[in-house]
C-alpha cells in the first residue's frame, strides 16, 4: 500500500476556490505581531493538500509553544479506495493565542503526521 504524504500546509489571510477547483491563497504569512498576550487574531485561513492511499480522515492540529494542543480542527473524510489527493481550507476567526512563541500546525491523516508548519507570535514594542 502507498504511503500518505503532505504537499502543502500554509497560513494566509484568506483563500478562494474557483469553479474548476483551483484554490488561490491571499497574504501568506508565518508571523503575527501583537502588543499583548493573550492575543486574539481576527481572521485567517489554513490551506492544506496531501496524497492519501485510501479511506480515512485528514485534519489539522495546532499546538501551543509548550506542545500542548490549542485546537483540533474538524476532520475531512474520504471514502475513495485508491490513492488520491485531497485539499482543503479552514477559515478561523477570533482564535486566542495565549503565549508568545512558536505555534505548530500539523497536517494529519488517520492520526499520522504528514506535514507541519510553524507560526511565530511575537510581541511588538510600541514606540
Amino acid at each position: 500500500m502507498a504511503e500518505a504524504y503532505g504537499q502543502a500546509l500554509v497560513t494566509c489571510d484568506a483563500t478562494a476556490r474557483d469553479p474548476s477547483g483551483k484554490t488561490t491563497l491571499y497574504g501568506i504569512f508565518d508571523r503575527i505581531w501583537t502588543s499583548k498576550f493573550p492575543a486574539i487574531h481576527r481572521l485567517f485561513s489554513i490551506y492544506w493538500r496531501c496524497v492519501v492511499p485510501g479511506p480515512g480522515r485528514v485534519w489539522v492540529s495546532i499546538l501551543k509553544p509548550d506542545k500542548s494542543t490549542l485546537l483540533e480542527l474538524e476532520p475531512v473524510e474520504t471514502n475513495k479506495e485508491q490513492i488520491h489527493s485531497m485539499q482543503g481550507t479552514y477559515t478561523l476567526g477570533g482564535i486566542e493565542f495565549p503565549l508568545e512563541g512558536e505555534y505548530t500546525f500539523i497536517l494529519k491523516y488517520n492520526g499520522q503526521e504528514l506535514l507541519y508548519n510553524r507560526l511565530l507570535l511575537v510581541t511588538r514594542e510600541d514606540t
